[in-house]
């Protein structure tokens, strides 16, 4: 059975495959945009999706339902994990530096548990996680 770290790297993965699939590519400058843009159809645009990233306006279509897909995927194996929850509450935590910061708010926005779980999560590895840091 898969841990929550190897959930979260195929979930990448997936994820990458999927930018690539469908002509993702980001920029931050005009430069950029013209070294990094990936070739279009016939009378296709490109259309912004927010972060410095671009997609060809007919790949929007796949990217957003393979994007649901890799979701409802990741939170399905998630579930099978023994302690899943809690290490992907850390995890969260730990990405958005909530145990420096000491405000939750942002792993919050991202997690689908409540806030209370996330809470108590986070005052139980807080210590230890700074410890180690």
């Amino acid at each position: 059975m898969k841990n929550y770290q190897e959930i979260r790297q195929e979930s990448e993965v997936k994820l990458n495959s999927l930018l690539k699939k469908c002509g993702v590519f980001f920029a931050f400058s005009n430069e950029q945009f013209q070294e990094n843009k990936t070739p279009l159809q016939e009378g296709d645009k490109y259309v912004g999706i927010g972060h410095g990233g671009y997609i060809p306006k007919g790949k929007v279509k796949e990217y957003i339902e393979g994007m649901d897909e890799i979701e409802t995927w990741e939170k399905r194996e998630i579930k099978k994990v023994k302690d899943a929850k809690r290490e992907h509450i850390a995890y969260e935590l730990s990405s958005h530096e909530c145990y420096y910061t000491g405000d939750i708010s942002d792993a919050l926005a991202v997690l689908p548990y409540p806030k209370k779980d996330v809470l108590k999560v986070y005052l139980d590895t807080k210590e230890e996680v700074l410890a180690r840091n």
